[in-house]
């Protein structure tokens, strides 16, 4: 990391002195100067010898190289990009494709690109959506009749013995449950009675997951809505996270990404090096916002 960043100051440096223009143009000329003189230099080294007859050190300097390009690239405002779009007008464009298309499928995305150095730990976290895009087949567990009393309206279904026998005996399938919780003094015999089914799917309360809490009011509060986001991939990892659908309004939207950008945000901030046990982050490059049969557009995100 630390040769990568001289390299980019120095890259940098050396093509300040050629730019005249105004700050916005300025800026743009300045990281275009520095891919472009990266791009020369990484062509010099390949063009001397083939790919199976690079060196050890060739290699290295190779991809030391290609990572100062994509941080180059990725520390780029949107607005330079060809492909930048207003959010507001994305969501019309990214509407007017979907015309015609089946409502349960027009899902809109917002895709971060993420550079991070080698040992970091991906991006991960929860988002908590102030508009969800559906509503939670949430179910609840408790023997105190005041608790189910309040949780009711915020559950498909709640209950003690009863709610188990009905999904022992089936009539409560478990394929119509995305959540459940349950108050501590039922949660033994869920597991007892409730483990094969409902542990493979991974919904079985469980302390160690926060679904089991005395108080199931707050805590289901705070999980309606709530979705997880892990960073994907390799060589182009990247972070995508449903942010809305084309049946909600502009503002809703706009809401959920803000809410998808501070929840990314928190995770690049808390993310640690495992090996070096530094306190390194990830650069979050181009950002695009699509549709299920949309093209991605890039929008300001960072």
């Amino acid at each position: 990391m630390l040769r990568s960043n001289i390299l980019l100051r120095s890259i940098v440096k050396q093509s300040s002195g050629k730019i005249l223009a105004s700050p916005i143009v300025s800026k743009r000329l300045l990281y275009s100067t520095a891919l472009r003189s990266v791009q020369l230099e990484e062509s010099s080294d390949t063009s001397t010898a083939p790919v199976s007859k690079l060196t050890k050190d060739q290699l290295k300097r190779r991809e030391l190289k290609r990572k100062v390009k994509q941080k180059i690239q990725a520390r780029l405002p949107a607005h330079v990009d060809p492909l930048y779009v207003s959010v507001p007008n994305a969501l019309r464009i990214i509407r007017a494709l979907e015309v015609g298309q089946p409502e349960s499928q027009q899902t809109i995305t917002v895709t971060m690109q993420v550079i991070n150095e080698k040992g970091v730990n991906p991006l991960n976290g929860d988002i908590q959506l102030p508009h969800p895009l559906k509503a939670s087949r949430i179910i609840a567990f408790s023997n105190d009749p005041t608790t189910l009393e309040k949780i009711a309206p915020l559950c498909m279904a709640v209950g003690g013995q009863d709610l188990v026998d009905k999904i022992v005996k089936g009539e409560l399938p478990i394929t119509e449950i995305d959540k459940s919780f349950a108050t501590p003094d039922i949660a033994p015999k869920l597991s007892q009675q409730l483990g094969k089914l409902l542990g493979r799917r991974g919904i079985l309360p469980n302390v160690k997951k926060g679904t089991v809490a005395e108080d199931l009011l707050t805590l289901i509060q705070t999980n309606v809505g709530k979705i997880p986001f892990r960073q994907r991939g390799g060589e182009t990892a990247s972070v995508n996270i449903s942010v809305g659908k084309c049946t909600m309004s502009d503002q809703e939207i706009l809401e959920n990404i803000i809410a998808a950008r501070t929840a990314v945000m928190e995770a690049v901030k808390t993310q640690k090096n495992k090996a070096a046990k530094k306190h390194q982050v990830s650069i979050l490059g181009r950002t695009t916002l699509t549709s299920t049969h949309g093209p991605g557009l890039v929008i300001d995100f960072v």
